[in-house]
């Protein structure tokens, strides 16, 4: 009997599979800033990051199997010039802009469904992922999806400003499904998890209904079927009615 729903973000219940909108918006955000106050070797010193960090992309997009160690090169890049020193209120109404703005690449195909037999079994719905856990948190509100938790890597504070961005939830995310498992006793037979890429697959295969996301790759959903027996629903109604045979419904 299905006791608890966990999802992947990128590419899953988010149609980018590595976050670009909501880090390239603080990229552009640092770089106009430095150039309006005149900090001429800041500005220049963005553009060699940009130009270096763009190289990274396209290779963790071009490799999946090692997509997180590229995005983990990035932040360290990044932490210092972009991330470090921004105002906890500048940061928050960022991340509600950036929120109001990807509404249109939630998959509602997944949400939806996800959320109505959720209300009427009283299962938990959560999310383990490689994104921004404010970001992640602030789209499903302003989407008006109450998920019951969101574990993911987060901005680390020093008083009111940020000290850096923390990428330690990378290729790790079955360690952290067991321990949540662990913490609110529910056997892995009993969850069923979504996902799209490799930093999934140790996750498809350990619980009792793994599934493919709609966005996932032709080959990755050959892959995860043949390697994981995981589930590729054709389309909303598809995914509906495994969700509800799981549930017991």
């Amino acid at each position: 009997m299905l006791r608890m729903i966990v999802c992947d973000w990128n590419g899953t219940l988010f149609r980018e599979p590595l976050d670009k909108t909501f880090f390239l918006g603080l990229c552009r955000r640092a770089f106009w800033r430095a150039l309006r106050r005149g900090k001429l070797r800041k500005t220049l010193r963005l553009m060699g990051l940009g130009a270096r960090c763009l190289g990274l992309y396209l290779a963790a997009k071009g490799d999946p199997d090692r997509a997180t160690r590229h995005v983990g090169r990035i932040v360290d890049l990044l932490n210092p010039d972009v991330f470090r020193g921004l105002a906890r209120d500048d940061l928050d109404a960022y991340t509600r802009r950036y929120a109001r703005r990807i509404g249109p690449a939630l998959d509602r195909r997944l949400l939806e469904p996800l959320l109505r037999v959720a209300r009427e079994t009283g299962i938990p719905v959560g999310v383990v992922s490689s994104a921004c856990r404010g970001a992640i948190e602030a789209a499903l509100s302003e989407a008006d999806c109450a998920f019951d938790f969101v574990l993911a890597n987060e901005f680390r504070m020093d008083g009111g400003v940020t000290a850096s961005f923390d990428f330690v939830i990378a290729d790790n995310k079955l360690d952290l499904l067991t321990d949540l498992l662990a913490e609110r006793n529910v056997a892995a037979a009993d969850v069923m998890y979504i996902g799209d890429s490799p930093q999934d697959e140790p996750c498809l295969h350990h619980v009792g209904t793994p599934v493919v996301s709609f966005w996932a790759t032709a080959a990755h959903k050959e892959r995860f079927s043949r390697t994981c027996g995981a589930l590729a629903p054709a389309d909303g109604a598809a995914f509906e009615q495994c969700l509800r045979a799981a549930a017991g419904g």
